[in-house]
């Protein structure tokens, strides 16, 4: 089974669970919507 590890979105400082090396992990987001916010788009 495949585990899930915690981290903190770059924008809004929640604590969000991913896979290591998935898109969520290499952008440092938790959603598309703190992505576009900590962008400024």
């Amino acid at each position: 089974m495949t585990a899930f590890d915690d981290y903190d979105c770059q924008h809004c400082g929640e604590t969000y669970r991913a896979l290591d090396g998935s898109n969520a992990v290499a952008t440092g987001y938790c959603s598309p919507r703190c992505e576009s916010g900590g962008k400024g788009l």
